[in-house]
């Protein structure tokens, strides 16, 4: 089983960053079997820059949960898994 995970986050690089995205995709070798993704409220102003990138603005994570809200659901989907991401250093 394998776990396909990718974030947006407020910038580049990894210090300072918060998340304002999360995907996850649980993949069986053949098929999806299990997905999960949801918007991020990060607690601070995403920059313009990321809101062009990405297009997600400030409105749109308002409400959504906060990142340690949703640490059990990310660790649910990817318990006994290999993780895979794109650009693994930064995500």
């Amino acid at each position: 089983m394998y776990s396909i995970v990718d974030i947006e986050t407020t910038g580049n690089g990894y210090r300072g960053q918060k998340i304002i995205e999360i995907s996850i995709f649980v993949f069986d070798g053949k098929k999806v079997i299990d997905e999960f993704t949801s918007l991020v409220n990060p607690e601070i102003t995403i920059p313009p820059f990321i809101t062009n990138l990405t297009g997600i603005t400030g409105a749109m994570v308002r409400t959504a949960p906060k990142f340690y809200e949703l640490v059990k659901k990310v660790e649910e989907i990817t318990k006994d898994t290999i993780f895979v991401t794109h650009n693994v250093n930064f995500d």
